[in-house]
C-alpha cells in the first residue's frame, strides 16, 4: 500500500481554488471558514459555506468543491459516488450534510484526518490569495 502525501494533496486543491476571480472576497472566507473549523470543526465549517449570502455565496463553490475533491484523494472515499456528485456540482445541502454525518463525523479517525486535511487545504488557500492579490496589485490592477 502506498503512502498517501496530506500536504501535496492540500497544496493542490489550495491552488485551484485561486480559480475564483474575486481573490479578495476568496481570501476573506477562506479565512472565516478556517475559524469555523478550528473552532467548531468540520460539519460546522460545511454548514457555514452553505450559508453564505451574496458574494460570499458566488465564491463557496470555488471553497467546497477542491475540499471534496480532496476527499476523492483518500482511499476510503475514492470511490464513492455521492462525493463524485457533490464535485460535479450536483450538491443538495442535505445531501452534502447527510454524507458528512454518516462518513466523516461518524468515524473518529475520518474526522480527525479530514479536519487536518481541511486545515492545511484553507491555510495554503489564504496565503494563495493573498499573494494573487499582492500580485495583481503590484501589476497595477486593483486588488
Amino acid at each position: 500500500m502506498s503512502k498517501i502525501n496530506l500536504d501535496k494533496i492540500a497544496q493542490d486543491k489550495a491552488r485551484e481554488m485561486l480559480e475564483c476571480p474575486d481573490k479578495e472576497t476568496l481570501e476573506r472566507l477562506v479565512t472565516k471558514a478556517l475559524g469555523v473549523l478550528q473552532s467548531q470543526g468540520v460539519y460546522a465549517m460545511m454548514l457555514f459555506l452553505f450559508s453564505r449570502t451574496s458574494k460570499e455565496n458566488e465564491t463557496s463553490p470555488y471553497i467546497k468543491k477542491p475540499l471534496y475533491k480532496a476527499l476523492l484523494e483518500l482511499p476510503q472515499f475514492k470511490n464513492d459516488s455521492s462525493l463524485k456528485g457533490f464535485c460535479e456540482n450536483n450538491e443538495n445541502h442535505g445531501d452534502v450534510f447527510k454524507w458528512f454525518s454518516d462518513n466523516i463525523t461518524d468515524n473518529m479517525d475520518n474526522l480527525l484526518l479530514v479536519r487536518d486535511l481541511y486545515e492545511q487545504t484553507l491555510i495554503y488557500a489564504r496565503f494563495h490569495a493573498k499573494a494573487a492579490q499582492k500580485e495583481t496589485f503590484n501589476s497595477g490592477g486593483t486588488p
